[in-house]
């Protein structure tokens, strides 16, 4: 092996390695953004693929064994392939950020980067049989033919064209984003010129391993402002949740309920008291917990707030608990605010005299579930009401939006006029590392 082949295979394994570990950091963070992470993670692999193709293609070049005659064939039209392959795909991976954000489906983008990759694909192919871009002489060794230009001449109009398509769109990338395209199109652009130029060492490919070398960091960069900004979300919701819980008329109501037992019932007094301070308890210790916490502490502030309830509305509430299932987190006051909401906008809505919420929890599947049942006045799903309803039910969106950021869990809701409300909430279980970054 010759020198410049040494730091040629060198050069391309570590670039290979880098790659490797990007896909399983990619991997390991892909709740981000499952979709963009996908379609990192296959463009991540196509330039592993490229980089391990053409190191062994160099590392073989002039091995005049039948191993070696085959290797160098094979892995030089390999590494053309997934060289090739990376065009479209960081199109796919471009028009999805911008699409989400935007809505523009890029297609007339996408579709022209993959009519070119399939050419050059199709070119590569037909030079196995018919010759024309490269070949191998009697040691071989490769040496270019008349259509050697061709694959860097691919790679130009590429770029070009998605220069052209994103004049207009560039706009929707974040700042680190619009860097990492803008320094992609040059590289690869200056690299492809070069590489017509100058043969002996592969530019074309480092400079699309470097390009989505890129784009991972940059994919890196807003997953830690996502983290930042989450981070500050969850702690301004904290403070949020505390100060809605912990309402004015609802410590005013506990202490005129307090005192009224002060003087009929001071051993109701004592117990209603507990229960008030363990409720308060509960509330102000979320300031100091993590992002989710056990359903057991849930479901201990749940009853704090029942009883409080039943003491003020009597026998016009009565609650019945069916816990199969507890070892699971879900974010604080998700079952509280829906009891809550049972109590308030169905029992006391339609005045039942036998109220009746059901609290249930049980493990299915890959789920854990959390029902809240009451009998109340409940609502028409094809009404206007229901919409009326659910934009002042502020509480519900809420915890709704919680359940999704901070577990990846979901909450449902059936109801029918004058027979009740049906409240689902479904928590994925644990799956290794995407729960422990959770918390959930």
């Amino acid at each position: 092996m010759t020198s410049l082949q040494y730091i040629h295979c060198s050069i391309e394994l570590w670039g290979a390695l880098f790659c490797m570990v990007f896909i399983i950091v990619s991997l390991i963070i892909k709740h981000f953004d499952i979709e963009r992470t996908k379609k990192l993670t296959i463009l991540m692999f196509c330039a592993l693929e490229l980089m391990l193709n053409d190191a062994l293609a160099w590392f073989f070049r002039g091995e005049n064994s039948q191993e070696g005659f085959y290797l160098v064939r094979i892995t030089n039209y390999f590494a053309f392939f997934f060289a090739l392959l990376i065009i479209p795909l960081v199109a796919e991976y471009l028009s999805y950020i911008i699409c989400k954000r935007s809505g523009f489906r890029m297609l007339f983008w996408r579709c022209s980067e993959w009519i070119l990759s399939i050419i050059g694909i199709t070119l590569i192919t037909v030079n196995i049989f018919f010759p024309f871009m490269y070949s191998f002489d009697e040691d071989n060794k490769y040496y270019r033919l008349s259509g050697a230009f061709l694959p860097a001449f691919i790679a130009c109009v590429g770029v070009i064209i998605s220069f052209i398509a994103n004049i207009q769109t560039i706009k929707y990338l974040n700042k680190s984003e619009k860097v990492t395209f803008i320094a992609a199109i040059i590289i690869t652009l200056v690299s492809a010129v070069v590489q017509i130029m100058i043969y002996g060492i592969s530019f074309i490919y480092l400079s699309l391993v470097i390009t989505v070398m890129l784009f991972f960091l940059s994919y890196i960069h807003n997953y830690m402002e996502y983290n930042v900004e989450k981070e500050k979300h969850i702690a301004e919701e904290k403070i949020r949740l505390v100060n809605q819980q912990i309402q004015p008329h609802f410590i005013f109501n506990s202490l005129s309920l307090i005192r009224h037992l002060c003087m009929k019932a001071p051993d109701e007094a004592i117990e209603t008291i507990n229960e008030f301070s363990g409720y308060l308890r509960s509330s102000t210790d979320f300031l100091n917990e993590p992002e989710c916490i056990p359903f057991t502490k849930e479901l201990d502030l749940v009853k704090h707030y029942i009883f409080m309830e039943k003491k003020r509305f009597g026998k016009s509430i009565s609650v019945e608990y069916d816990i199969q299932d507890t070892d699971f987190n879900i974010p604080p006051f998700s079952v509280q605010t829906n009891v809550e909401n049972a109590i308030k906008h169905g029992l006391m809505a339609s005045k039942v005299e036998n109220g009746l919420i059901r609290i249930s929890s049980r493990s299915e599947g890959k789920y854990h579930f959390i029902i809240i049942e009451d009998n109340g006045a409940g609502f028409d799903k094809d009404s206007h009401e229901l919409n009326k309803q659910q934009s002042s039910h502020t509480g519900i969106r809420n915890t709704s939006m919680r359940l999704d950021v901070m577990c990846g869990g979901t909450l449902s809701i059936d109801s029918e006029a004058g027979k009740g409300t049906t409240v689902t909430i479904s928590v994925p279980k644990k799956r290794g590392i995407l729960n422990d970054n959770t918390n959930c």
